[in-house]
């Protein structure tokens, strides 16, 4: 899927003897890429003049690599061994004016210098001068680094990669901050979100639940449905008894309880958009909500078992809901208060998420259910509180199980009440 992304272009400016080093460059780049840009809405393009330059007849080359891609970079990587280059007419080697013009314009430059020992004899010994004349002079913005080989050397650019876009972002910023006269920060929004589309459904939500207090459950017949036609033509009469062995006869029973459940229970799902102009890391969310009834139940997903079950499987028939204190120990559990959590990566500037619904709620009476969110994030200086408001209604009702079932659309066959056939006891005559 597409995305919208801000490109910050990296330069990468050697001699020829750091060739690997320069694939080392590239690959560490697209890494960062992978694991960062759908994520952060960033993405780092690598430049060289072997693939984003063209020659143009009767112009000096460095000239035409000055314009085509030095001067478009956002930063620039600089790789040194035992060479400094080859003259340009202007100053001692390319890398070096491609160097100089970009502190010149005040953009940040890192400069790598390798340790790896090198054959004597292939040391060029004029190359090899003025490179340390070259290692001693200070650039603007230049991070000098050495390495001792390769792996050190995608370590450190890894990590002072991150450092520099850190940099960047906060000095853009900073810019925009300074033109609309207000300081940088990060600013969090908190609110529902719709459970199937997770857009924004406000500060206050409307909830309406049932309780169903169902009547004849066990007088519902066992499921007798056989497999079609289609499904007894896929195998022959071994397989076809097999299917048929694991027929559910409970399936009925089992989505009454369901249906009862799924009527109590009503997911809640949360929404969260930077708003200010500064990225946030780390986002953490301590949600707690209260009710003024505290016959209310806070149950994470997962635990809720609001999954219809199958008609055919391995029967798993478990009692219908009663209630919702099964679960309540998988929350946290303070008095009338009930508490969950939200964790974030990152939340960028003008960037909203919505998670996946993470809790049910469920109330046996009607009132109003406070949501507190204390927001925590790297770039805060302090956490951030918002509340929400869910205006619950309960409704109570009596039905029977077979017309639970119609309603949701499940035909039952034609039966009769099961008879319950009495014990025999030593004191029943069994003639």
């Amino acid at each position: 899927m597409s995305f919208g992304a801000r490109v910050f272009r990296v330069l990468i400016a050697s001699p020829s003897d750091v060739s690997d080093e320069r694939e080392i460059a590239v690959n560490t780049i697209q890494a960062w890429n992978d694991l960062n840009s759908s994520e952060r809405r960033i993405v780092l393009l690598p430049l060289r003049w072997e693939t984003h330059s063209a020659p143009e007849y009767g112009r000096r080359p460095q000239e035409v690599i000055n314009r085509q891609v030095v001067d478009h970079c956002d930063l620039l990587v600089g790789i040194f061994w035992t060479r400094i280059g080859s003259p340009t007419g202007v100053t001692e080697s390319g890398t070096l004016e491609e160097i100089e013009r970009v502190a010149r314009q005040g953009k940040p430059v890192m400069l790598y210098f390798s340790q790896t020992k090198q054959d004597p004899d292939r040391i060029n010994l004029d190359q090899l001068k003025q490179l340390r004349e070259f290692k001693s002079k200070t650039f603007p913005k230049a991070l000098v680094e050495n390495y001792g080989n390769q792996i050190e050397f995608r370590d450190k650019l890894s990590k002072q990669l991150e450092i520099q876009l850190r940099a960047l972002l906060a000095e853009e910023s900073q810019v925009d901050d300074d033109l609309s006269g207000s300081p940088p920060r990060t600013e969090v929004q908190f609110g529902f979100a719709d459970v199937k589309t997770g857009k924004l459904a406000g500060q206050t939500l409307e909830m309406h639940s049932s309780i169903i207090h169902l009547e004849d459950i066990e007088e519902l017949p066992d499921f007798q449905s056989p497999p079609s036609k289609s499904e007894r033509d896929a195998g022959d009469s071994s397989s076809f008894s097999r299917f048929w062995s694991h027929k559910n006869e409970n399936y009925y029973r089992e989505m009454s309880g369901y249906l009862v459940k799924e009527a109590f229970l009503r997911p809640v799902r949360f929404w969260l958009k930077n708003i200010g102009g500064v990225g946030a890391r780390d986002v953490y969310v301590d949600i707690r909500i209260t009710s003024e009834n505290s016959d209310f139940s806070v149950i994470p997903l997962q635990k809720s078992g609001l999954n219809a079950p199958k008609e055919f499987g391995s029967p798993l028939w478990t009692s219908y809901f009663s209630g919702s204190e099964d679960n309540e120990d998988e929350v946290e559990q303070l008095g009338s208060q009930k508490t969950t959590q939200l964790e974030l990566p990152a939340l960028q500037p003008q960037r909203e998420i919505s998670p996946q619904t993470a809790i049910v709620i469920g109330a046996k009476q009607s009132g109003l259910i406070n949501v507190a969110a204390r927001i925590y994030a790297d770039s805060l200086s302090e956490p951030v509180l918002r509340n929400l408001q869910i205006n619950w209604t309960v409704t109570e009702v009596r039905k029977k199980a077979a017309q639970l079932l119609e309603e949701a659309g499940i035909k039952l066959p034609p039966f009769r009440k099961r008879r319950v056939m009495p014990k025999i006891g030593p004191e029943t005559d069994s003639n």
